[in-house]
């Protein structure tokens, strides 16, 4: 059965700045998948044509594929033991991927996202996987995709 959380128009809107001429943008899509590395960076690389920007080692391994307006970031989990496990899990429990929109103001975009009943995960703001904090709002609290907000270091 479908159940949808009723908005009020009154609420808060999170990613709204109040500025009419500012516009809310998907910084990056992550998506998690159970696959070799290498052979997963090979596909979205060389039959999609998603053009790789970098890549990183460790427990986690990111592939950072850069889009005219977003970024797309092919997550792989190379074995466990990493602080980001907890997360990895939840999103695997819910979904292969999470959205992350970017926010002006990150501190701001938590407390809106806390008046509004959200929670976290972890202790945010985090370091992300690249250059910019993060608050990743815990899946079970809303419907729909997985979501982070990120914004500049």
């Amino acid at each position: 059965m479908f159940h949808q959380r009723a908005c009020s128009s009154t609420a808060p809107k999170i990613l709204d700045s109040g500025d009419s001429s500012s516009s809310v943008d998907i910084h990056h899509v992550g998506q998690l998948v159970d696959a070799e590395f290498e052979s997963a960076v090979e596909f979205y690389r060389d039959t999609l044509g998603l053009p790789l920007r970098e890549t990183t080692d460790g427990f986690v391994r990111v592939a950072f594929f850069e889009l005219p307006s977003a970024e797309f970031h092919l997550i792989v989990r190379e074995e466990r033991g990493s602080p980001a496990d907890e997360l990895l899990d939840t999103i695997g429990r819910r979904s292969t991927a999470h959205v992350a929109f970017e926010a002006a103001d990150l501190a701001t975009a938590m407390a809106d996202a806390a008046d509004a009943g959200l929670q976290f995960v972890g202790d945010p703001p985090e370091d992300g996987l690249g250059p910019y904090r993060r608050a990743f709002v815990a899946p079970d609290g809303h419907v729909g995709v997985p979501f982070e907000f990120v914004a500049s270091a």
